[in-house]
């Protein structure tokens, strides 16, 4: 246990391990085939997201089989989903990082994008927590229609 009674996660993840966890979910997202990310997740993986209140999950998912079912109805009305880590970075503790995402998607005509945060803390090389931060009263980014 560390100081503050949490269990230790040491993992020492680096940057190329972060990059290649992110193409996994840059490809999982645009399939669509959130199966795909499935091998990255711990078996007790917890999930937080503001998110949930608008679906009415409870503010704690445990596990992989719900967590990537709740991922999958937030993206359930998303057509060309494009995934992008566009700033990454891994603590110094060795078991955490941040990754700042832009989430781009078709809807209704329209091309809008999602800027958000993730932390991630890692267990036995996989993510054991995935914390999303953004401002839920923020307006979504519209983007160019794609050509």
């Amino acid at each position: 246990m560390d100081r503050t009674g949490r269990e230790e996660w040491v993992v020492n993840i680096t940057a190329d391990q972060l990059r290649r966890q992110e193409a996994v979910f840059a490809q999982a997202f645009a399939k669509p085939d959130l199966s795909l990310a499935r091998s990255l997740y711990h078996p007790k993986v917890l999930y937080l997201s503001p998110s949930v209140r608008l679906f009415g999950w409870p503010p704690r998912i445990e596990g992989v089989a719900k967590t990537l079912e709740f991922i999958g109805l937030t993206i359930e009305n998303c057509a060309s989903i494009r995934y992008e880590a566009v700033e990454s970075a891994c603590l110094p503790d060795g078991n955490s990082s941040f990754v700042r995402v832009h989430f781009d998607w078709d809807h209704r005509g329209q091309r809008l994008r999602s800027n958000y945060v993730v932390l991630y803390r890692y267990r036995d090389g996989l993510i054991a927590q995935q914390e999303i931060y953004y401002d839920p009263a923020g307006s979504l980014g519209k983007l160019a229609k794609r050509a």
